[in-house]
């Protein structure tokens, strides 16, 4: 694309248009339409001339919203700068984002001169979305022609999925729609490392001794070795789950965990056939953004992520509908986990169950994210589901 001029659909069809015109005045010996091609041909070349050379600009590109939820604003800032001794006209950058184009017009250069544009990028959809790479167009004035150059690198948006505000479950407790509770044991603290002071810590737990020997404040880091860990489960098969279902059971999986995170307790999150390797996702939320769904119909994939995940709390599993031996499979799991939740999240043109428990599980039923965290809270909170 960078080796030669490329034509427009616009070019193309003047191009087309002067070798009809210069055959059929050839053929029918009419000088008009050949005067008519050498000036189609003229046209051409003076346009193609006005591209030629390639802008010699420098180009760097800064995602200012490195992370954010679908469908709110994410902004890049554009630097442009022209090294050379000649003015650049008007740029037309081409930008991507997951594919997307995204066109940013540069207005025109002096020698040395730079422009920021700061430019929008799309967030309509949910993943880890590549930027770029960024390629430096020129247009003729009659949009004949077009000449494209890339530069720069490559810059990683993540869109995570939407929050939905969910309570807190408690964990060690097994919620009833009556309101009835079963209380876990209470934790314990036990001494893990030393670390610097930083302001705010409380100083009753400085170390002393250990200040005294490095010559600066150290405390205590304690975690509690009793205190259960909210697990949560997100089903990515194509069998449970079709593509919309799939986006609604994400954003409820975002929801819970979100919601465990936001009040300090430890949350483990696992995604059917997810590759951690390599992965530079640093957050809960980074994880679900880049969740993709799989082809592997085999319920047994769904139940051994359940089994590799850290036994004594609660258990959380984001699935489809219609799949009673997986649900049985879950309530045997009772004795690793309190409680135990299956979010069914069911196609559109399926109607949602009712709710239901067993001893130590509960199984809800809702068709979009919403109505399955409304459905959360009101167990979570010891209500009746409407």
């Amino acid at each position: 694309m960078t080796g030669r001029v490329p034509l427009t659909a616009s070019g193309w069809a003047v191009l087309l248009g002067t070798g009809v015109l210069l055959v059929a005045g050839s053929v029918l010996g009419y000088a008009v339409l050949t005067s008519l091609a050498a000036a189609g041909g003229a046209l051409l070349v003076l346009c193609a001339a006005t591209v030629v050379v390639r802008p010699r600009v420098r180009m760097t590109r800064e995602v200012v919203s490195e992370r954010v939820s679908v469908g709110e604003p994410a902004l890049a800032r554009l630097v442009v700068r022209n090294p050379g001794r000649l003015p650049v006209p008007e740029l037309l950058v081409l930008d991507r984002v997951g594919g997307q184009p995204v066109e940013v017009r540069v207005p025109a250069l002096s020698p040395g001169g730079w422009r920021a544009v700061p430019y929008s990028l799309p967030t309509g959809r949910r993943g880890r979305l590549l930027v770029g790479p960024l390629l430096a167009g020129r247009r003729d004035p009659l949009g004949l022609f077009r000449r494209v150059q890339p530069q720069g690198g490559t810059d990683v948006l993540w869109v995570h999925p939407r929050v939905h505000h969910a309570h807190r479950i408690p964990v060690g407790t097994v919620p009833d729609y009556e309101g009835r509770a079963e209380a876990s044991k209470a934790g314990t603290m036990s001494f893990t490392s030393l670390r610097d002071y930083v302001p705010g810590d409380d100083p009753r737990r400085i170390h002393w001794r250990s200040t005294a020997r490095m010559g600066r404040f150290v405390v205590r880091d304690s975690v509690d070795t009793m205190e259960p860990t909210v697990t949560v489960v997100l089903d990515t098969r194509t069998s449970a789950l079709d593509a919309p279902a799939f986006e609604h059971a994400v954003e409820v999986a975002a929801s819970v965990a979100q919601a465990a995170v936001d009040t300090g307790r430890p949350v483990g999150v696992r995604v059917v056939g997810e590759d951690p390797s390599g992965s530079d996702a640093v957050s809960v939320l980074d994880r679900l953004a880049a969740a993709e769904p799989t082809a592997d119909g085999d319920p047994l994939r769904l139940l051994e992520e359940v089994d590799r995940a850290q036994p004594g709390g609660a258990l959380v599993v984001v699935t489809g509908p219609g799949e009673d031996a997986v649900t049985t499979r879950l309530a045997q799991r009772r004795r690793r986990f309190a409680p135990i939740v299956v979010l069914q999240v069911v196609p559109a043109h399926h109607e949602a169950q009712p709710p239901y428990r067993r001893q130590g599980m509960a199984v809800l039923s809702a068709s979009t994210a919403v109505e399955a965290v409304t459905a959360w809270n009101h167990l979570v909170l010891g209500g009746v589901v409407a």
